[in-house]
C-alpha cells in the first residue's frame, strides 16, 4: 500500500507527538517571532530559549491527556521560566505575549503539516495548556516581583539609614536571611586587587570561612573569575547548597555575594532570582557608598592640600593677594603682603574700595582703583609683569615693590579671579642708589683728577723733550731724562685711558673725529711705535686689498696699539705677533694673533670689562690699569663694528675686529 493510500489516522501525528517531533523547528520559528519584542531583541539565542524546551514538553504532556483521559496538570517549568524572564527584565505583557506567539507558532505549523485535518479536542487541550502556563507564569511572576520589591525596599531602607559601608552590608545580609527561609548564611566579599576579602557575614554561627580568597580559587574566587552566577548542590561536607553571584559595576568586579543552605540541596528559582536581584541592588548601593567615601576622601585631601598651600603662601617671601571676579573683592593677603603695607590685610569690598591702599607711579601720580595691576588683570585680562609701585603706608613711610598680576580663567576662558604678587625692592633700590652715587663720585673724581693732571704732565713731557736735545748732558744725565720721558708718556696714556673710561661710563661714548683714512697705514704706524717700545720682538703685518674708510685714525691707532700691546704682554719672548687685514667689501677685518697660554674660558665673557687684568700682569709693569681692552671695545662700538676673541691651546689667541667702511663709496 502506498503512503497516499494509508488511512488518515495513521498518516497524521497527534498534536502532542507533533510538538515533540518538531521541537527544534517550533523553537526556531518561535524565536524569530519573539524577536519582535523590544525586551527580547538583545538576548542571545540561549538566553531567549531558556527553559522553553521543558515548557513545550510540559504542554505536550498536558495535551496528551486528551487521548488518555488522565487528569491534566502543569509542572513547575512555566514557573521557572517566568522567574527567569523577570530576571531578564520582562514584564507581564511580554511574558503573556511570548506564550501567545508560541500558541500561534505551534498551531500554524501543525496545520501546514496536516492541512484541515486538525482534531478539535487536541487543539482545545493544547490551548488550555497554554492558558494554564500563562496563569502559572502570571501568578509566580507577580508573587516573585512583589516579594522582590519588598526585599529591595528593605535593602534600600537599610542603605539609607547607614553611612558606613560595613554596617550597611551587615544590614543587607540580615534582610536577605529574613526574606529567604532556605538561606542559612550569607557572606559578601569585596575585591581588593587580586583577592576577595570578607566585609560582612551573617548566619554562619562562628564557622567563618577563610576571610581571603584569591580570584579563581575557592567557590567565591571561581564566581569572581567567571563573572557569572554559580551553584554548588548536595555538598557532602559543610552546606548542602551554595549559590554565588558576582557584584559587577558595568565591567568592573567589585565583589561576590555568596549564600549557603544546610537544609536544602538546591535553591529554588525564586530564591535565586531574589538573590541575584538583591545582589544587583547591593552592587549599586555599594558603588554609591564607595563613591561617596572617595568623594569625602578627595574633599579631605583637597582641604588638607588647601591648608598646606595656605601655610606655604603665608610663609612665602613675596607678598600675594587674590581678588575675585567680577566684583574685584580682595579675598586674601599673606603675611608678606601685610608687612610691605605695614598693616593687617583689609578685605576690600570691590575695586572701588581699593582706596584703602595708596600707591604712586614713578612720576608721583597716585594710582586710581582701576589702575592697580590686580584690577587691570580682572577688568581687562591684562598680564602685568614687573611694574614698580611706590606704596604709601599708613604711617606715611613708603616702600618700593615690583607688582606682577595675572587673571585666573576657568575652562571656558572666563575670568574668575586674579592674583597679584609683590616683591619689596626698597632695600635694593637704596643699595642701587648708593652704588650709583659711589660710581658717579668715582667717575667724576677720575675725570677731574685725570684732566687736572694733564697740565703738569704736559709740562714734564715738554721739559724732558727739551733736555733730550741738550748736547751738554752727560750719558748718565741723558738716560735719566729718557726714563723721565718714558714714564711721562706712560702716565699720559694712563690719563688718556681714564678720560676715555669716564666718557664711556657717563653715557657719552668715546668721541670720534671721522675722516678718510687707510687702515693699513694706521696699522703700519702703530706697529712702528710698538716695535720702538718693544725692541727685539717681531711684529708682522699682512694686508691685501683696499683699506680706505671713514674712521677716526687716532682712535684706530689707539685700538691697534692696545691690541698689539696686549698680544706682546701675553705671549712668550721670541715669538711673533701677527696683524692681518682682510678686505670684506663693505667692511674690513683686522685679526691680531699671538701664541702662548690660552685665555681661560671662564674669563673670556669678562675680558672687555674695565679694570680687568690678566694673571701675568705682575710680570709686565707696563700693562697699565686694565682699561686697554675696555677702550678697544668702546672704540669698535663707536665705529659701529664688532670684536670677538677665540683662544685655544693649539691655535693660540686671536682678536677679530670688524669695521664698516661707512659711506666711502670704495
Amino acid at each position: 500500500m502506498t503512503e497516499d493510500a494509508q488511512p488518515a489516522d495513521q498518516a497524521r501525528l497527534r498534536l502532542c507527538d507533533f510538538i515533540r517531533t518538531h521541537l527544534s523547528v517550533i523553537l526556531i520559528r518561535w524565536e524569530h517571532m519573539v524577536r519582535s519584542l523590544p525586551v527580547a531583541s538583545p538576548l542571545s539565542a540561549r538566553r531567549l530559549i531558556d527553559h522553553m524546551p521543558e515548557v513545550l514538553e510540559t504542554i505536550a504532556a498536558f495535551t496528551q491527556t486528551a487521548h488518555t483521559g488522565e487528569r491534566a496538570s502543569m509542572s513547575g517549568d512555566p514557573e521557572t521560566h517566568a522567574l527567569d524572564r523577570l530576571d531578564e527584565g520582562f514584564d507581564l505583557a511580554a511574558v503573556t505575549t511570548e506564550y501567545a506567539l508560541l500558541r500561534t507558532c505551534v498551531l500554524r505549523l501543525y496545520r501546514e503539516q496536516n492541512a484541515a485535518d486538525v482534531p478539535l479536542e487536541e487543539v482545545e487541550r493544547f490551548c488550555s495548556a497554554i492558558d494554564e502556563a500563562i496563569r502559572i507564569s502570571v501568578a509566580r511572576f507577580t508573587q516573585a516581583r512583589e516579594r522582590t520589591l519588598i526585599a529591595l525596599d528593605r535593602i534600600a531602607e537599610a542603605a539609607l539609614a547607614s553611612e558606613d559601608v560595613d554596617k550597611f552590608l551587615h544590614k543587607l545580609l540580615r534582610v536577605l536571611l529574613e526574606t529567604t527561609a532556605s538561606i542559612d548564611s550569607a557572606v559578601i566579599f569585596l575585591r581588593d586587587g587580586e583577592h576577595l576579602r570578607i566585609h560582612a557575614a551573617e548566619g554562619i554561627e562562628g564557622e567563618v570561612p577563610a576571610d581571603v580568597f584569591k580570584v579563581g580559587e575557592g567557590f567565591a574566587g571561581k564566581v569572581a573569575a567567571e563573572r557569572s552566577p554559580l551553584e554548588l548542590r548536595g555538598s557532602s561536607q559543610g552546606p548542602r547548597a551554595l549559590y554565588g553571584v558576582p557584584l559587577l559595576d558595568g565591567e568592573k568586579l567589585i565583589g561576590v555575594a555568596e549564600v549557603s543552605s544546610r537544609t536544602a540541596f538546591e535553591f529554588s528559582a525564586t530564591d535565586k532570582l531574589l538573590i541575584r536581584t538583591m545582589a544587583h541592588r547591593a552592587t549599586i548601593l555599594i558603588g554609591r557608598a564607595q563613591l561617596a567615601a572617595q568623594e569625602r576622601a578627595a574633599r579631605r585631601e583637597a582641604q588638607e592640600a588647601r591648608a598646606r598651600l595656605e601655610t606655604i603662601v603665608q610663609q612665602l617671601p613675596a607678598g600675594i593677594a587674590i581678588a575675585e571676579a567680577p566684583s574685584g573683592k580682595l579675598l586674601m593677603g599673606n603675611a608678606e603682603f601685610e608687612r610691605i603695607w605695614g598693616h593687617p590685610f583689609i578685605p576690600a569690598g570691590g575695586i572701588a574700595e581699593y582706596h584703602h591702599y595708596r600707591g604712586f607711579h614713578q612720576d608721583g601720580r597716585p594710582y586710581t582703583p582701576e589702575e592697580w595691576p590686580i584690577a587691570r588683570a580682572l577688568l581687562k585680562g591684562e598680564i602685568v609683569a614687573g611694574e614698580e609701585v611706590i606704596i604709601e603706608r599708613r604711617d606715611g613711610t613708603r616702600r618700593h615693590a615690583l607688582h606682577n598680576a595675572a587673571p585666573l580663567r576657568n575652562s571656558k576662558g572666563a575670568i574668575e579671579a586674579a592674583v597679584m604678587t609683590l616683591v619689596d625692592i626698597t632695600d635694593l633700590k637704596r643699595a642701587q642708589a648708593e652704588v650709583h652715587r659711589a660710581e658717579d663720585f668715582r667717575e667724576r673724581l677720575l675725570g677731574i683728577v685725570s684732566h687736572d693732571l694733564r697740565n703738569p704732565l704736559s709740562a714734564i713731557i715738554a721739559s724732558a723733550s727739551f733736555l733730550r736735545d741738550d748736547e751738554s748732558l752727560s750719558d748718565r744725565q741723558l738716560r735719566a731724562v729718557q726714563r723721565i720721558a718714558r714714564s711721562a708718556d706712560r702716565m699720559a696714556r694712563m690719563i688718556g685711558d681714564l678720560l676715555d673710561f669716564t666718557r664711556g661710563r657717563r653715557g657719552g661714548g668715546i668721541p670720534l673725529s671721522r675722516r678718510s683714512a687707510n687702515l693699513r697705514h694706521i696699522c703700519r704706524h702703530a706697529l712702528d711705535e710698538l716695535e720702538a717700545s718693544h725692541p727685539g720682538r717681531e711684529l708682522r703685518l699682512k694686508a691685501e686689498g683696499h683699506f680706505l674708510g671713514e674712521w677716526d685714525p687716532d682712535r684706530l691707532a689707539q685700538l691697534v696699539g692696545n691690541l698689539g700691546k696686549n698680544a706682546l704682554d701675553y705671549s712668550p719672548e721670541g715669538t711673533p705677533v701677527e696683524f692681518s687685514l682682510y678686505d670684506d667689501g663693505c667692511s674690513l677685518r683686522l685679526e691680531v694673533h699671538n701664541v702662548g697660554a690660552p685665555i681661560p674660558a671662564d674669563r673670556i665673557p669678562h675680558l672687555f670689562e674695565p679694570f680687568r687684568r690678566g694673571p701675568q700682569d705682575e710680570k709686565h709693569p707696563t700693562s697699565g690699569l686694565g682699561l686697554g681692552l675696555y677702550i678697544v671695545q668702546q672704540i669698535v662700538q663707536s665705529h659701529g663694528g664688532t670684536i670677538e676673541v677665540r683662544s685655544t691651546v693649539a691655535d693660540g689667541t686671536t682678536f677679530t675686529v670688524r669695521l664698516p667702511r661707512r659711506g666711502t663709496g670704495v
